[in-house]
């Protein structure tokens, strides 16, 4: 899916995703990804998403996002409640969603100016 809104120029942007890869400014990515406000953190290669460990997010967490989005692949596959629980925890929000919907969320909170950070799963994920 193609994106035509295109937010602050020097902000970290999903400008399109397929099953395949992203375009995050300007440049395609086929690996799983996790992104803040202010620039590409890694490319991020979680084990399962059963299995996310709070560490996982350690690269987004020192960012200090006010929310992370969690795109889970081409359906929503909630992590474990412990997961969860540590995000609460910390004051931090945690929305799960699947990929398209995390792309489509995190570039509108961007749009916003919020500081919004998103750990994004190719859709044709096979964890």
């Amino acid at each position: 899916m193609n994106f035509t809104q295109d937010t602050d120029e020097s902000s970290t942007q999903i400008h399109s995703y397929t099953d395949e890869y992203f375009v995050i400014n300007q440049t395609k990515y086929n690996c799983h990804c996790q992104l803040h406000r202010d620039g590409l953190i890694d490319r991020w290669q979680p084990l399962d998403v059963n299995h996310l460990q709070f560490s996982d997010f350690d690269t987004l967490l020192a960012c200090k996002p006010e929310v992370i989005l969690l795109g889970t692949g081409s359906h929503l596959i909630f992590p474990a409640a412990t997961l969860r629980q540590q995000f609460i925890q910390h004051n931090i929000g945690l929305e799960i969603m699947d990929t398209g919907g995390a792309c489509r969320t995190y570039n509108l909170l961007l749009s916003e100016g919020r500081n919004v950070a998103a750990a994004i799963l190719l859709t044709d994920s096979r964890l």
